[in-house]
């Protein structure tokens, strides 16, 4: 049971959390609470599945041979982050700084449920630009594997995403509905705000993920390149048979595909931001 409770434990913590969060929101007699709620306590649960999620995929790269290197340095950056929203929203100017405060909660523990995975993220590319070990068969497989952990772990962050941008625009919806039934001037929020959120929620997972999967990329060419060096053939047959295996290699280790391709699979939510981004802020 002990070495099961890191996933189990986050996911009820998450579940209980959210309970909580959404039976004490001023909004409970709103007719809109019915639809926060569950997207709320969805977002929690998934930052606990996630968190434990992480932790195996820690754990995935330690069985591969990985180097824990600096373990300690490389989980407590990624958990620092997770104090950001907090800070910020205490220091900016709010009108109700309950909803601010819980608000920056809800989001540092999402952030917290995706630490893990960030770490993972980190200790990738530590060993993508790290010195080769064993043969070439074995460094091909290190790299099918590492992109294969670059790909789950950019799928579930990319959920809390989603997850935590539906779950901002209810919970504006939800303000309204409530100002208005209390006969309160309603907030005049704008809808760039969930754009703008879901956007800086994309970016933040972007900028964590490029320097891993570029590093893995990076690596998985360059080992096409010592397999398959076109430099050496010289008839045009050759030159094609060599040209085909190497775009095969490519395409196997994922070398072929771009960033972009990468966080567009990954991201559900990138795509309908970027539509709405247009559709918010160009002139029609």
């Amino acid at each position: 049971m002990r070495t099961t409770a890191y996933r189990w434990v986050p996911i009820a913590v998450g579940l209980v959390f959210g309970g909580w969060f959404v039976a004490t929101s001023a909004y409970r007699d709103q007719p809109l609470w019915t639809v926060w709620a569950p997207l709320v306590v969805a977002l929690t649960t998934a930052a606990g599945v996630i968190f434990g999620y992480g932790v195996d995929r820690w754990r995935e790269l330690t069985a591969l041979g990985a180097s824990a290197g600096r373990t300690a340095r490389q989980v407590t950056a990624a958990a620092a982050t997770a104090l950001v929203p907090l800070v910020v929203s205490l220091v900016l100017p709010v009108t109700d700084t309950r909803a601010a405060v819980r608000a920056a909660v809800l989001l540092t523990v999402t952030v917290i449920g995706g630490a893990p995975a960030a770490a993972v993220l980190y200790r990738i590319r530590s060993v993508a630009v790290g010195r080769p070990t064993g043969g070439r068969g074995a460094e091909a497989e290190l790299l099918l594997r590492l992109r294969r952990v670059l790909q789950r772990i950019l799928a579930a962050v990319g959920t809390l995403v989603a997850l935590s941008t539906v779950a901002t625009a209810a919970v504006i919806a939800l303000g309204q509905q409530g100002a208005r039934a209390a006969g309160r001037p309603v907030p005049q929020t704008p809808a760039e705000v969930v754009v703008v959120f879901g956007g800086a929620g994309s970016l933040l997972v972007a900028l964590i993920y490029a320097p891993a999967a570029v590093a893995v990329s990076d690596r998985a060419r360059r080992l096409c390149d010592e397999l398959f060096p076109l430099r050496g053939a010289e008839e045009p047959a050759d030159i094609l048979a060599v040209a085909e295996s190497r775009r095969t290699l490519e395409s196997f280790l994922g070398a072929d595909r771009g960033l972009l391709a990468d966080l567009q699979t990954g991201l559900v939510v990138l795509a309908p931001l970027l539509a709405s981004g247009f559709a918010v802020f160009l002139p029609g």
